[in-house]
């Protein structure tokens, strides 16, 4: 290679790597800055994190009635998380944290088990829309979807080579799993799904290398009995405690509905409402009538509400470049990775809310992540389809990022120091604060999102303390308490 060749890519990789720096740089002051003012957080990620560490504990504030069942029911992981970082930094926006560490944590695992440029994997993962949005939010769809994705690579990792998986690689992929299954609810079938895929695998491995014994069955069975046990520790809380693993939500097994308070929400677009789970799943990754991109794909229109988040033109480039590399390098590296994305794709595509991308972001940051594995591949063998380089393809992942950027950018992407004092100041009303006296029970009636703002943690010039209780009607209001 020529000295001025050298300098040139030289000069690509540099300025990739500076474009992945600041980014992800601005990213994280946007995270730890920012107060993230959507709808969920106040409502129930940011109060069970403060009711877990007793941060706010529940005497001093109580979630509407159907809070109070999610409560109850649904994997509270990435909540206990979120308080965990609230209680060490005594600032709330530290719970932003989790969703930003886990982008971090994923974009660490891919440079260590496939070998690929960070500065690659911040550019392409975080020109995903949806993943760009939640990185500093408190939405816990991210930190699940994170979990999903390494277990989808693990599996990749496993199919596409013969070796057995070291006592590392099995760690990897039970916190995987735990942490996906212990964060959303949606998430828990996806991970039996790929664990089975995983135990299929790992017995095959062990039976072809030495033969399965008796002995390795005996070691194994209870060992895999105790992960599953951990790993899908909130649906067996819930059939002991409900007799619904999915409680408090609304699910019938053959004919019979088991015990729950919430209905099963499955929303779609108007135009889609007859349409199976595929196509609303295709119209939704193609992004067709989806002209923005926000945390949570929400829209006045309803036609366009929750679809959306992947970039359509990004998810056809994803697309096109596996198969174009299919088709000029059949391995079986990347006959797998192809095998791997039809699956994914089925189900995804049949799964209840298949529309709703914000839940399943899994499939779009494991495409990406297939694609950047099979580029980096070729930095290590000059002979074979050298435009696929990561600093050519990082070009290509800049150009989307960018388009992204210009429409997000600001937002999501850079500080606006938006802080605590500033957002109590525009969503508490000091005339209703005036009223409360010290030892008040406090029923707050259709504040939301903004009735945990009025919790005695927060104001502290107060100086006594009252206990808030969050209703939607006031005839949710008990007996004593004061209604505002």
């Amino acid at each position: 290679m020529s000295r001025k060749l050298q300098i040139k890519n030289f000069g690509i990789e540099t300025c990739l790597k500076l474009i992945a720096l600041i980014l992800t740089t601005s990213t994280f002051l946007k995270s730890i800055i920012d107060v993230d003012k959507q709808w969920d957080t106040w409502v129930y990620h940011l109060p069970f994190a403060a009711r877990i560490w007793r941060i706010v504990p529940a005497e001093f504030y109580g979630l509407e009635n159907h809070e109070e069942h999610r409560f109850d029911g649904f994997p509270i992981l990435a909540e206990f998380l979120q308080g965990f970082f609230w209680f060490v930094f005594r600032h709330v926006q530290a719970a932003n944290l989790v969703s930003f560490l886990s982008l971090v944590l994923f974009i660490c695992f891919l440079k260590v088990y496939f070998k690929v440029p960070l500065y690659l994997s911040a550019i392409a993962l975080l020109a995903i829309p949806l993943v760009l949005t939640h990185a500093t939010t408190c939405y816990v769809d991210l930190p699940g979807n994170i979990g999903i994705s390494i277990m989808v690579m693990m599996t990749y990792l496993l199919y596409k080579q013969d070796d057995f998986p070291t006592k590392r690689d099995l760690l990897v992929i039970f916190v995987a799993a735990a942490s996906a299954a212990n964060i959303k609810p949606q998430l828990q079938p996806l991970v039996f799904l790929i664990l089975c895929f995983i135990g299929l695998r790992i017995i095959w491995l062990q039976f072809k290398q030495t033969k399965a014994s008796k002995k390795w069955l005996l070691k194994v069975v209870p060992l895999a009995l105790v992960a599953s046990v951990l790993i899908f520790a909130t649906p067996i809380k819930n059939i002991v405690l409900y007799g619904n693993p999915f409680y408090p939500v609304r699910i019938e097994v053959a004919g019979v509905v088991l015990n729950h308070k919430h209905p099963l929400y499955n929303a779609s677009p108007d135009y889609l409402k007859g349409a199976s789970r595929p196509q609303r799943w295709l119209y939704s990754i193609l992004e067709i009538n989806s002209p923005k991109w926000t945390h949570d794909q929400w829209s006045n229109d309803p036609n366009q509400n929750r679809m959306g988040g992947f970039f359509g033109a990004y998810v056809v480039f994803n697309l096109l470049l596996l198969g174009y590399i299919f088709l000029r390098d059949r391995c079986r590296e990347t006959t797998i990775a192809v095998i791997s994305v039809v699956i994914m794709s089925i189900v995804a595509a049949n799964f209840p809310q298949s529309h709703e991308l914000r839940y399943f972001m899994y499939w779009m940051i494991s495409l990406v992540s297939l694609n950047l594995y099979l580029v980096s591949r070729y930095e290590r063998s000059p002979d074979k389809l050298r435009w696929l380089r990561p600093k050519y393809i990082g070009l290509v992942y800049a150009l989307f990022l960018t388009i992204v950027l210009s429409k997000i950018g600001n937002f999501y992407a850079k500080p606006s120091f938006y802080t605590l004092d500033k957002h109590i100041q525009a969503r508490v009303k000091p005339e209703i604060l005036r009223q409360i006296n010290p030892g008040d029970k406090v029923c707050l009636v259709g504040k939301q999102p903004n009735t945990f703002l009025y919790a005695s943690k927060f104001h502290p010039q107060l100086d006594y303390s009252y206990s808030i209780k969050a209703t939607g009607t006031p005839q949710e209001c008990l007996a004593g308490e004061k209604i505002l």
